[in-house]
């Protein structure tokens, strides 16, 4: 039941008007979620965290909604002296954004394809492939200007594989071209 009410809004995202859509470009930089890896020097790679660039479409409701949907890849990576570790992700972005003045409020769902996690040391050599995972997005976004939105989101997303768990939830900041 959860992931049919967190993909409602993907579905409302793909069946708004293609004619009034918009190209949106977005980046963003993710922190949180369960540690994956972690070297002595303290750098770690997160279930939850990475740096994120996605593109899509916003399909503007009257003059302060939009919906927007938007295909994006995250990835982390640490190195250390005695091999590597890596995550990375394809996301789907559905969002519902209301703005008031230069506030603009979103909420929504982001569904996580394909996450992977790569560990190449002289202790292991793996590679970890989760389960798609579909989340709840919440995000506040500022305009300093039209057409350039900075802002902050928080994602609650776990990651599955087999009955194992991981938390992949997260708080970023991004900056995109929404209106």
């Amino acid at each position: 039941m959860t992931t049919i009410k967190y993909s409602l809004p993907l579905l409302a995202a793909l069946i708004a008007s293609p004619a009034s859509a918009e190209l949106y470009l977005e980046a963003a930089f993710e922190s949180g979620g369960d540690d994956l890896r972690t070297t002595s020097s303290g750098d770690s790679v997160t279930a939850g965290g990475g740096i994120k660039g996605a593109i899509g479409i916003q399909n503007r409701i009257g003059d302060t909604s939009s919906l927007r949907l938007a295909l994006g890849y995250m990835f982390d990576s640490v190195d250390a002296s005695n091999g590597t570790a890596d995550i990375s992700t394809l996301t789907l972005d559905a969002v519902f954004a209301h703005s008031i003045g230069p506030h603009t409020f979103g909420v929504g769902a982001t569904m996580h394809m394909g996450p992977e996690y790569t560990e190449d040391s002289v202790f292991i050599s793996t590679t970890v492939d989760f389960d798609d995972a579909v989340g709840l997005l919440l995000q506040y976004g500022y305009h300093f200007t039209p057409g350039m939105e900075v802002g902050v989101r928080y994602t609650d997303l776990t990651y599955e594989i087999n009955s194992f768990k991981f938390d992949a939830a997260s708080i970023g900041i991004y900056i995109s071209n929404g209106f």
